[in-house]
Order: structure tokens, then sequence, then C-alpha cells
């Protein structure tokens, strides 16, 4: 069931919690986190990408498109592990 958007809000502000208290022993709240902006990040092409089939693929959304997945992948590629995001 998805969680309403007040529900996912004090959720991430509790899993930001226990991360800077280090008390994740299981790792739930650095894995809600990171999973959540990966989800942000994906719902950015979606949107993108929906754009760009929908209007006939315009060299614009194309472009805009390819910075976005280009920008994710940087910055997945500069996780620093030593803060636990990296999965």
């Amino acid at each position: 069931m998805k969680p309403k958007e007040n529900e996912l809000k004090i959720a991430l502000d509790e899993a930001e919690r226990i991360r800077e208290a280090e008390e994740d022993q299981h790792y739930l709240a650095q894995c809600l986190i990171y999973l959540q902006q990966r989800n942000s990040d994906l719902e950015q092409v979606l949107e993108h990408l929906e754009k760009y089939l929908r209007f006939g693929q315009p060299v614009e959304e194309h472009s805009a498109l390819i910075r976005l997945v280009d920008e994710i992948r940087e910055r997945e590629d500069t996780i620093d592990d030593s803060k636990g995001f990296g999965l």
C-alpha cells in the first residue's frame, strides 16, 4: 500500500534522524533514504520520457533526458561509501 505523503515525510525524517544518530544497525534508514532519492531521480526521467514520447520526440526533451541520465549516473558514481549510501 502506498504511504500518504505525510507518512512518507515522517518516515524519511525519522530515517535521517536514525542515520545521523548512528543507530542504523541494520541499514534500514540508509536504504530508505537511498531508495527515496533514487525514486525521485527516476520520476524525473519518467516525466521527461513521457514528454519526449508524447510530443513527437522533440530534440529538447531528448537532450534533457540525456543530461538527467548522465547526472544520475554521475551522482551514483560519486556516492561516498563511507557515509553508507552505496548499495
